[in-house]
């Protein structure tokens, strides 16, 4: 801290946290406002590409289909079983 202030211990601790505060605050508004004025960012785009490629990668293949209705059938059958 500025040796000209005579300040404690707890003043300087909250000094140091504030201004942290400001610094992550700006950075926020910063990166919104870089994405205002360049909205066609290859990193977004690459983003919203890989979003896509998850979402395709959760869908089911036609094996994966068919394990699931024979696990479903088996299921089934077991609760016939039990019940009868």
């Amino acid at each position: 801290m500025v040796p000209i202030f005579a300040t404690s211990t707890q003043t300087n601790l909250l000094i140091y946290v504030g201004g942290g505060g400001f610094v992550l605050l700006g950075a926020f508004y910063f990166g919104r406002l870089v994405t205002f004025f360049f909205p066609n960012n290859p990193l977004i785009k690459n983003g919203k590409k890989e979003k896509e490629k998850e979402k395709e990668k959760k869908e089911l293949t036609p094996k994966q289909k068919e394990f699931v209705e024979f696990l479903e059938k088996a299921s089934n059958q077991s609760k016939e079983n039990n019940d009868a």
